[in-house]
């Protein structure tokens, strides 16, 4: 019979069906899935051939993700959209047929499955938010080495025990492969991507792509600014928005660069900015060339809304950036984020 893990009431909703004969793993699968909340699907779980088959008779699936022993050619004559086999290495499997390593880190299994189904002709719409739920924090200054990254980064992490929250790093060159020691399969220069030309495929890009670090999600940044630097300044605003809305985020973290044309037009849509800023001569002069031009017309509003931070001396800052929330660091950045109220 079905191993009924998960039923969503709502009638009419696209299905999802896994079917794997290991319970246990079909569990583990299925609960993956309803973590994520804006996936599209009502999700049914099935340990044997016969009660899917049966299942089958009375109902269309949108997705199969079916383990190899249980893949039957069969199903592809089913009422069936689309059909991911997790592969065992145990046979051959007809080259048509779309598959996916079955045994790799839950975290890299569902992103992996997010790819190959979003690649397909027909996908399901994801169920974004509504406009105008989510808030825009701009961090940005004028001065260099100021700790700004790191400040995005803990504001992001805080930021996320409370909302869905991702981060999005906009510097020429920002070395996140190196500091977090992995290669990552797709950047923001791919999302930049399907937003100009597969858009209704967005979503699931996003679900493939997007990384955690202390519960803040973030897309790898771009491996060169020069992949977003003809973006023209009207753009960002909407690719930010739309963005938010595929992957149903309630803020946004943007940790900004004078390398992105309209800049400042972005650092105007914030609710709220922080520009970090530091005691020496050379830093603020820096600063007050900047917020001289602020208070020129078309700027004005960005100043209004800017928080200027002088961190202190830490002792001792995480070497591994997802523990940035636990540290002297994650007080100070705390303590500011209620002070404003975004907390």
């Amino acid at each position: 019979m079905a191993v009924k893990i998960w039923e969503v009431e709502e009638m009419g909703k696209p299905i999802m069906a896994i079917c794997d004969r290991q319970a246990a793993y079909t569990s583990q699968l299925i609960s993956l899935f309803q973590e994520k909340k804006e996936l599209p699907f009502e999700i049914h779980g099935f340990t044997k051939n016969e009660s899917l088959e049966e299942f089958c008779r009375d109902h269309k699936i949108a997705l199969l993700i079916i383990s190899e022993p249980d893949y039957q050619e069969d199903l592809q004559k089913k009422e069936i959209d689309r059909i991911l086999v997790l592969q065992e290495g145990i046979g051959e499997l007809p080259g048509s047929v779309a598959v996916i390593n079955k045994y790799q880190p839950a975290g890299a299994l569902y992103r992996e499955i997010m790819r190959v189904y979003g690649e397909g002709e027909k996908v399901v719409p994801f169920r974004g938010l509504k406009r105008g739920e989510v808030q825009l924090i701009g961090v940005y200054s004028p001065i260099h080495s100021c700790m700004q990254t790191t400040f995005a980064l803990t504001a992001g992490q805080l930021l996320a025990r409370k909302k869905k929250t991702l981060y999005l790093n906009f510097e020429c060159f920002s070395g996140f492969e190196m500091l977090l020691g992995r290669r990552f399969g797709g950047n923001l220069t791919d999302i930049l991507y399907y937003y100009d030309c597969a858009r209704e495929k967005l979503s699931y890009k996003l679900e493939s792509i997007a990384q955690q670090m202390g519960g803040l999600y973030y897309i790898p940044p771009a491996g060169s600014y020069e992949d977003f630097r003809d973006i023209p300044e009207e753009e960002w605003t909407r690719i930010i928005a739309e963005i938010a809305k595929a992957g149903g985020y309630e803020a946004v973290v943007l940790d900004l660069t004078e390398q992105v044309r309209g800049v400042y037009g972005l650092l105007g849509n914030c609710d709220k900015i922080y520009t970090l800023i530091r005691d020496d001569r050379m830093s603020k002069a820096k600063l007050a060339q900047y917020e001289l031009m602020l208070e020129q017309e078309p700027y004005q509003g960005i100043l209004e809304k800017t928080e200027k931070c002088r961190l202190p001396m830490f002792k001792n800052l995480p070497l591994n950036l997802e523990h940035l929330n636990h540290s002297e660091l994650a007080d100070a950045v705390e303590g500011q984020l209620r002070e404003d109220g975004i907390l």
